[in-house]
């Protein structure tokens, strides 16, 4: 029995296949075609929209949109690999008309269109909401760490600098000791003077620039700064500690889609509850809306400004125990507070009245009489010290009241991970490959963020709608 054989590469046919023969009616191309072709790019506000009449004529941004989609709903992000695509790939010939385009005009139109990025991403959210894809009744937030394209090794922090201006000084001493031995043996042929003095004015100068540094990020206020990249911190990731940015997306319920994302510095999560909440609220054009999120985005004055707003979260709230006196005392949960006359009651029953209030972290002070606590049976078990004191946060309503209602809907908490799992784990390893990104700054990480949660989203709509619904979608 023979092999199957195909066709010898001289063959010839006396009707070519032509590209649009190859590419199957229901292809993802063809989606991202009709996509593209009904877009306004000079309102979404992408460069070279109108060309001049002098000059080379440069490439289509519809053309180069196309490329970009493709790429990235195929793990394709290098501008190197995406001119190789153009060369090589059936369906980006048929997709750009069998253009090819070299790698830096394929970086520079991404580079240059944060802004069109960013809007074609916003837009198509709202295409999902006229299709009634968005229901708007619960969103999950949660964020998670994007390594940036600088190493570890440009982070400059204040104990960095002082442990190099140690060893520097170390090395320093360490020469001039060898010089004062040699003064002393009369050994000075023994050694090369002239390299001693070259060697100690590079380290002095180096120990210069470490003092210059440490003194500039004192008078400038800053705990860290990454040299090739100013906007990127040192965050700590699964992976340990690196220099990253924290991405935090709000993602709808029904089908998964994500309807608002951000790129942010914040190292931690427990100021993103509030500003991710309020924009995908302005998104939804909502009165009110539902949130849940986990324990890390735990904030008293976060929980308050949700219940300023309209929005309903549900978030376990991370309070630290008491671990004096080895956990064993009375934990602040054993006092009773009295709204009325804004004190505290013990377990035995005395009370804590306000003695102290903090307006930098916004807690106030409770403190018990001593003579109360110098009598009180229970003083071993609740203090160590002459008096009780119990803090109490200035919107501590807010978490009693975010634990009321995690007690009746603990079944949200099991919720939340089903909805805004799915789509970091679709975004990290679907579409981008890892969670590293490839532009440098806050304006092209939002730029690369942009692209993949916009391509996400198209993903995620083919795949619920499938590609007939969604071009007749596009068309009418």
């Amino acid at each position: 029995m023979s092999y199957v054989k195909g066709e010898a590469p001289g063959q010839g046919s006396l009707f070519p296949v032509s590209l649009d023969e190859l590419i199957p009616d229901d292809h993802l191309v063809r989606v991202i075609n009709a996509y593209v072709a009904h877009l306004d790019l000079a309102t979404l506000g992408f460069t070279q929209t109108i060309t001049k009449s002098t000059g080379r004529p440069p490439y289509d941004p519809a053309d180069l949109l196309k490329l970009f989609l493709y790429g990235y709903l195929h793990r394709l992000r290098s501008s190197r690999r995406l001119e190789a695509e153009c060369q090589r790939n059936v369906e980006v010939m048929w997709l750009l008309g069998r253009l090819a385009p070299d790698h830096k005009t394929i970086a520079n139109f991404r580079r240059t269109n944060h802004k069109g990025f960013v809007a074609l991403c916003r837009a198509f959210v709202q295409f999902c909401r006229r299709a009634g894809l968005i229901a708007g009744e619960l969103v999950a937030i949660d964020g998670s760490k994007f390594q940036a394209v600088a190493s570890r090794r440009q982070l400059i922090t204040e104990a960095r600098l002082a442990k190099q201006d140690k060893a520097l000084e170390n090395r320093i001493a360490g020469y001039l000791q060898q010089m004062e031995e040699a003064d002393k043996a009369e050994a000075h042929n023994d050694i090369d003077q002239q390299a001693m003095q070259d060697a100690l004015r590079l380290l002095n100068s180096k120990r210069d620039d470490v003092q210059s540094a440490r003194a500039l990020l004192k008078t400038m206020g800053l705990t860290q700064f990454v040299q090739t990249e100013p906007d990127a911190r040192d965050m700590r990731t699964a992976q340990g500690a690196r220099v990253a940015y924290n991405v935090q997306t709000a993602v709808d319920a029904r089908h998964g889609l994500i309807v608002h994302h951000d790129v942010t510095t914040e190292g931690g999560d427990n100021r993103q509850l509030l500003p991710i909440a309020e924009a995908a609220k302005s998104v939804l054009a909502q009165e009110t809306l539902t949130v849940v999120a986990d324990a890390g985005y735990s904030n008293l004055t976060q929980f308050q400004g949700c219940e300023n707003a309209g929005i309903t979260a549900y978030v376990p709230p991370n309070r630290a125990l008491n671990t004096q006196g080895d956990s064993k005392l009375f934990d602040r949960s054993r006092f009773d507070y009295d709204a009325g006359h804004d004190e505290y009651r013990c377990p035995n029953g005395c009370c804590l009245a306000l003695k102290q209030v903090n307006a930098h972290d916004r807690n106030r002070i409770y403190a018990a009489r001593a003579a109360d606590c110098a009598a009180c049976p229970l003083k071993p078990q609740c203090t160590e010290v002459t008096q009780r004191y119990v803090s109490r946060h200035e919107h501590e309503a807010a978490g009693e009241l975010m634990q009321t209602r995690l007690a009746l809907a603990p079944e949200k908490m099991q919720e939340r991970r089903s909805i805004v799992e799915h789509p970091y784990a679709i975004l990290i390893y679907g579409i981008m490959g890892h969670a590293r990104l490839l532009m440098r700054g806050l304006e092209g990480s939002g730029t690369e963020m942009a692209l993949a949660v916009h391509v996400f989203n198209l993903k995620r709509v083919i795949n619920i709608l499938g590609v007939p619904a969604l071009l007749a979608l596009m068309t009418c």
